[in-house]
């Protein structure tokens, strides 16, 4: 039986455990002297690695500014990110950041334009290995500017960019090649996506593009809208978790599911009945720093207090000062 504490290789980096920090966006967090990063974000994310995390993803980073040292790429911002990195690092944590792109019509750009998003990818994945991050996700979820060419419906293209899995992945996997020889030989490259685009069918059309092309590992959450279906009777956790079981089912990649994950239970029911690779931990994750080593520990954890419901309506997000659990 998998256990929550068994260590996982992927590309040749050791995973000290199954328990994931998902990127989650931190809106009310502010940089020093102007800049987005700051000692908000160093210790948010250092302390969740000093809790345990096996692994921490980065909140979605945008690409743009990676050419010329602008924007979020500049050399204030990427001290900062080399101070994140340096932080979960010293606590044992692999550490992820993030990719994403500026949200503009898909179906309107040309060619070009597809290719100068696509050198800053490049760019950007080159640069977080130099800044020593372990790996890259690429953003390809929630609707976000990737979500749209990979999902069959949204993706209108009659270009090399549009109509079948391949073509609509290609705007990633085209520059894998490229990444690859820009980085080191354990630099990971992760996709975070969902099973439907627009159906399951397309997902694990993509998903398997992906893995012909050399993606190493799949993170699963949902495309241009959420999931909604049943779960089996034994099945503990949301139908959104259960997509990434079946998506495991379809690829030989390690999959990490996520989505309203809150309790030592679901994490081990995940983990030790091989639904997933590893369980990432969103909500809980801010709501108790020290999640993963309270579970590990079978410590009662901090608990979230759901206090707007979903996850859009959540006061952390808002403002983190307003977390009812962070005041407990």
């Amino acid at each position: 039986m998998t256990k929550i504490t068994d260590e996982f290789i992927l590309r040749g980096n050791r995973i000290k455990n199954r328990i994931v920090m998902p990127p989650m966006y931190t809106f009310s967090f502010r940089g020093e002297n102007g800049t987005f990063f700051g000692r908000q974000h160093i210790d948010h994310y250092t302390l969740r690695a000093k809790g345990g995390a096996g692994l921490i993803i980065l909140q979605s980073t945008r690409v743009h500014g990676s050419i010329e040292g602008t924007k979020l790429w500049s050399p204030e911002n990427t001290a900062v990110l080399k101070q994140i990195v340096d932080g979960c690092h010293a606590y044992g944590a692999l550490t992820f950041l993030q990719l994403s792109c500026d949200d503009r019509d898909i179906n309107e750009l040309s060619g070009e334009e597809i290719h100068t998003i696509q050198r800053e990818i490049k760019q950007a994945a080159k640069s977080a290995c130099a800044l020593g991050f372990d790996g890259v996700e690429f953003h390809c979820a929630h609707s976000f500017f990737l979500c749209k060419f990979l999902d069959g419906d949204f993706n209108k293209r009659t270009d090399i960019y549009g109509g079948s899995a391949e073509n609509r992945a290609r705007i990633l996997t085209e520059i894998i090649p490229g990444i690859r020889a820009n980085t080191h030989e354990k630099f990971i490259l992760g996709v975070r996506m969902g099973k439907f685009l627009p159906d399951e069918k397309d997902g694990f059309e993509a998903a398997k593009v992906f893995e012909k092309a050399g993606v190493d590992i799949l993170h699963i959450s949902w495309g241009m809208r959420m999931p909604a279906g049943q779960v089996p009777k034994d099945f503990i956790c949301s139908y959104m978790t259960y997509n990434a079981y079946e998506m495991r089912r379809n690829v030989s990649l390690p999959v990490i599911a996520v989505n309203e994950i809150t309790t030592e239970r679901q994490v081990r029911f995940l983990i030790e009945n091989k639904y997933a690779d590893f369980a990432a931990v969103g909500r809980g994750m801010l709501a108790d720093a020290d999640f993963a080593n309270h579970v590990i520990d079978s410590v009662p954890v901090n608990k979230c207090c759901r206090c707007g419901g979903g996850v859009n309506k959540c006061f952390w997000f808002s403002d983190h000062r307003l977390c009812p659990a962070r005041n407990k």
